[in-house]
This record gives structure tokens, sequence and C-alpha cells, in this order.
């Protein structure tokens, strides 16, 4: 129950809505607001240091690689200034997404298990998308520090501390003294919201997904909400949501619907599938309903529903029955990465760990460095007993998603296994300076260091992130 409360609050914080203001004066879309630049960027490191250490965090790498495709797909069609964007997935059933400044653009899971299709869930994307095009955030962080001694920040730390030390009276005086502040970070202005609703929709439009999608998700919030009567989804403690809103968006689609029918793609379905199971939906259960589907459908919906099944004969230890769906649907959509990805799954699961590799090299040629299929071969590769080959997977994986913590724990974990010391520390090192302990990180690169031959190949390497480290720890110090 105490995490479940922190975890809430720092959501909360994490949201960083706007207030009605009195001052109702916009900045043009995309122009630099009220909040630095280097500010904005600061926040967002601060806040993704603080998920990284109390968040369950996503690493799933074809529900990441979905996510930030999604995002790919809209981002060029967004008035931001800043289109690197870092996409967040926390491992929660709840139905929720936010944006922090500093590009930072988050899901949980369960608007995966909400939204029925690609176009639904794109509707929330790019609703968040938009509230970070035009700086809602940013200028709400401003105002708020303005009102209140306590910054964003130190809220954040609090929480954080009250968290790891798990006292009940530090969560009392937390919601106690910052109740107002954080009932008013809660709160979105009506006409923000509408201004993201707006374009939003534009931007979904432009990158070819159904603008339709935004106000069907919002109709199935709302019936959501009436349903659990008084636990409606969380989304909505941030986003009011009203009849007369979702009439005015399903009115402004006519605008932008181009077409009568819009594709969908059969990835939205697979990790969708993945996300349910993992959410505890029983795999015995989901067989049955699948096969009934299958039975059915056509087309892409006889397809996604056949996908489900092998996904659940998988969950249900039964995956050599699962090989067949999956080798029938790679006929129809020869070379899809994510089915070549769940093949191997099914593979290794059937104890054919060997074919499962072989299976993900061939296809590693033609897709080289993509992320699903590198991360399952380096998992592989680590059942098969090749800590070595595994290392070498995840070391470059590291050049491209150097932020993603787990994976320097997998990269120390094969480098362990296969005797390399060296690159255990610096494996080591890098994970805790994401996660904020720089004095930590700065221990085991100097012991990589001490380790490491004169002639070493990542010695300069190794002491620029020791000095990196040694930075951090002094910064530390100063505040």
């Amino acid at each position: 129950m105490r995490r479940a409360i922190v975890f809430f609050l720092i959501l909360c914080l994490i949201a960083l809505p706007a207030l009605p203001a009195e001052d109702n004066r916009l900045p043009a879309i995309g122009s630099g607001g009220l909040i630095a630049g280097q500010k904005e960027r600061a926040i967002g490191q601060q806040v993704l240091t603080q998920l990284r250490r109390s968040a369950p965090l996503v690493s799933d790498p074809m529900l990441r690689e979905y996510f930030e495709d999604t995002l790919h797909r809209m981002i060029p069609h967004a008035p931001l200034q800043d289109r690197d964007i870092t996409p967040v997935i926390i491992n929660e059933p709840s139905l929720n997404a936010f944006a922090v400044p500093g590009n930072i653009i988050g899901i949980h899971t369960g608007l995966l298990r909400t939204a029925e299709t690609e176009h639904e869930f794109a509707g929330v994307v790019a609703h968040e998308i938009a509230h970070l095009s035009q700086r809602h955030y940013a200028r709400r962080l401003e105002q708020q520090e303005r009102s209140t001694p306590l910054t964003i920040a130190g809220m954040l730390a609090g929480l954080i501390l009250t968290a790891a030390t798990g006292s009940e009276a530090g969560i009392a005086a937390i919601a106690g003294t910052q109740a107002l502040a954080i009932d008013q970070m809660l709160r979105h202005s009506r006409a923000h919201e509408q201004e993201a609703d707006r374009l939003g929709i534009e931007i979904m439009a432009r990158a070819g997904y159904d603008p339709a999608g935004m106000p069907a998700m919002f109709e199935r919030m709302l019936r959501q909400a009436r349903l659990q009567g008084n636990r409606p989804p969380e989304y909505l403690s941030t986003h009011p949501l009203t009849e007369s809103r979702v009439a005015d968006t399903r009115a402004r689609v006519s605008d932008f619907r181009d077409r009568d029918r819009y594709d969908e793609r059969l990835a939205y379905h697979l990790v969708r599938n993945r996300v349910r199971l993992h959410h505890g939906e029983d795999p015995e259960a989901f067989i049955s309903r699948f096969r009934e589907k299958q039975a059915a459908q056509t087309g892409l919906d006889a397809d996604a529903a056949r996908h489900g099944l092998a996904a659940a004969l998988i969950a249900a230890d039964r995956a050599g029955e699962a090989i067949p769906h999956l080798r029938k649907l790679l006929e129809d959509y020869e070379g899809d990465i994510f089915l070549v990805a769940e093949l191997a799954r099914a593979l290794r699961g059937d104890g054919r760990a060997g074919e499962a590799a072989e299976l993900l090299e061939r296809h590693l040629q033609r897709h080289p460095g993509n992320l699903t299929l590198s991360r399952t071969l380096a998992d592989t590769r680590m059942e098969l007993n090749e800590p070595e080959a595994a290392a070498r997977l995840y070391e470059k994986l590291t050049r491209d998603y150097g932020g993603d913590a787990t994976l320097w724990n997998d990269l120390s974990e094969a480098a362990g296994r296969a005797g390399n010391l060296i690159e255990v520390h610096r494996a080591r090192g890098e994970r805790l300076l994401l996660l904020g302990d720089a004095e930590a990180a700065a221990r085991q690169f100097r012991q990589a260091l001490e380790r490491a031959p004169a002639n070493h190949t990542r010695k300069a390497l190794l002491r620029d992130r020791l000095e990196e480290a040694n930075r951090q720890v002094s910064a530390n110090r100063q505040r």
C-alpha cells in the first residue's frame, strides 16, 4: 500500500499539468516559452533518474520499439523545437500517459490494455506530444516554482526519500502540507486540453493515423469511468474529460479525416497481447478465447487472434504448440521482426535455443542493430551459455540505448560470466550513473581502470567516465 501511495504521488508530480491561469496569453506553438531549454533538460534528467530508481520501467524490446516507432511517425508533424524525445514505459496496469519538460513522454502499459486499436493508442500519444509542443508543462512548472518555496525537484526527492525509508509519517506530511500544490499540479485547464486535442488530431492525421481514434479513445475512457464509479482511470485525474469535449473532438475530426478506411498494423496487436498476458490474464482462458476469435474473424483480426493464441501457449509452457501458428503468420507477414522474435521465443521454450539463435542471426543480417532482434538474440546466447557472444550484443546495444539501466545490468552479467571483469565494472558504473549514484559509479570506473593494462583499448574511455562521475559527485555536494 505504501509503495502504491508514493508511486501515485510521484506520477502526480511527473505529470506537471497546467492550472487555469489568470493570464490567458499562450505562447505561439513551439515557441521558447518561459523556461530555458537547459533548465527543462535538467528537470527531465532528474525525473528520469528518479524513475529509473523507483518506477517499474519496462525493458521489453518489442514494446519499446513499437512505442518509439509511434513517436517517430508523429514527431515530424509536431511543432517541437527539440525533436529528440525520450520514451518511458512504466509497468503499471492503470490507464495513464504523461509528458515532462525535457522532452520525455511516458505511458503506462495499462494504456495498451485499454486502447483496442492502434489509432486509439496513437490518439493519447498525440495528445501528449501536443502538450509538449505547446510547452504547457514548462509554463506550469515556472508558475509552481514562483508560488511555493518547495521546488518540483525537491518534492520529487522528498517523495523518493520517503519511499526508500518507508516512513508512513513522511507520506502523511507530504500529502498534508503539499496537498494544495499537488492538487493544483493535477489540473489541466480546459483551454489547454482543447488546444492539445486540436493539435493532436492534426498530428495524427498528418502521420497517417485515423484522427477518429482520439474521440473513440475518450469515449472508451468515459465508459470506463462510469463503470468504475469512484475509481475512474488515473489519466482522467490529470486530463479532465467531459461529454462536450468528446463531442467537440469528434466534430473536429471531419476536418482532417481524408479517407473512409485507415489501415492498422499487426504490430500493435502483438504488443497489446503481450501486455495483457503480462498483467496476469490467465493463459489458459486466453487460449480458449483466441481459438474462438481466430475461427470467427477474418483478415487482421484473425491474425491478431492467432498471435494471441500463440503468445498464450508460450505463457502456458506449451511453446511447441505455438510454433506452427507463428510460422503461418510469418508466411503472410514475411520477415516481420516482431513475429521472428516471437518465433525465437517459442523455439527457446520448446528447448530449441540453437535453432532460435540461427533464426535471429539470419534476420539480423537484414536488419543490423535492430533492438528487438539483438536483445532477443543476446538473451538466447546467454541461455546457450555463450556469454561472450551475448556481451558483444549487449555492448553494441548500449551505444544506441545507453539510457537503459537494465541493458547495462545485462551486460554486466554477461561480462561476468565471460570472465571480463573490466567490462563488469564499466557496465556497473554506467548503470549506477543512470540511477544517480555517482560516488558508487566512480568506484566502479576506478576499479576498471586499476584492472586495465596500459595498452587496454578502453583506458581512455574509462578515464573520461571516471571524470564524469567525479564531476557529478562535486555537483551533488554543492547543492
